[in-house]
């Protein structure tokens, strides 16, 4: 119960860092910025996104993946030292600072629980479960790891609630809190995240504590 507890505390701090950001450290002068950012419906996921420090010359290597049935598109802002704007595995010479950003086209098949769960890709729900997706899972490691086991294993599911209409109302009425934990989320101020995320931590934390004050009670009891 306790290991439990702490392993939640550590998930949600780690997917915090979606929410809140990081600040980035002071660059060396006899180094240059690479501003890494991607569009919907995909990641960057070497070196990652935000803002990298490389030594003069360095040649940096770029990996973007999309998502789902979407597909990458192209590299834009400074490509100029970029081997091929056009291949999502590619690589980056730093001779400047340069800002870039991996582009995505969006798929929209039925490949996705939610979108055979409600019939279209376009459902309101569907589109706010992908907003979430796209703004909070996508900009961090760990939620990039989330989102990749689940379109490992969306496909037959998919299918299978396709080929089945009557397990959609079931499936809708299972995805009904995580489509309202997006929508608040998604639609909330950054000091109102802020707040959620303290609760997301305080939540657990006490959680924990209370198992292990339970738990020293317990083992005071078995001693008597």
């Amino acid at each position: 119960m306790v290991g439990k507890s702490i392993l939640t505390v550590a998930i949600v701090l780690a997917l915090s860092i979606g929410i809140i950001g990081c600040e980035a450290e002071a660059i060396p002068a006899d180094q240059y910025t690479l501003t890494i950012s991607s569009s919907r419906c995909g990641y960057v996921n070497r070196p990652g996104e935000g803002i990298f420090a490389y030594d003069k010359g360095t040649v940096v290597e770029l990996v973007a993946n999309a998502v789902g049935d979407s597909s990458f598109v192209e590299w834009t802002g400074d490509v100029s030292t970029i081997a091929d704007v056009e291949d999502a595995n590619t690589t980056i010479a730093m001779h400047g600072d340069y800002t870039i950003t991996a582009t995505f086209s969006c798929g929209y098949g039925m490949c996705f629980i939610a979108s055979a769960a409600y019939g279209t890709p376009v459902a309101e729900e569907v589109q706010i479960l992908r907003g979430f997706r796209d703004e909070y899972l996508l900009t961090n490691t760990l939620g990039q790891g989330l989102v990749d086991i689940y379109y490992g294993i969306s496909p037959p599911i998919a299918d299978f609630i396709s080929d089945h209409p009557g397990l959609k109302p079931i499936v809708r009425a299972g995805l009904l809190p995580a489509v309202a934990m997006s929508t608040v989320v998604v639609s909330a101020t950054v000091g109102e995240k802020m707040a959620m995320v303290g609760l997301l931590v305080l939540i657990p934390t006490a959680l924990a504590m209370r198992a292990i004050r339970r738990r020293r009670r317990d083992s005071q009891c078995i001693c008597e």
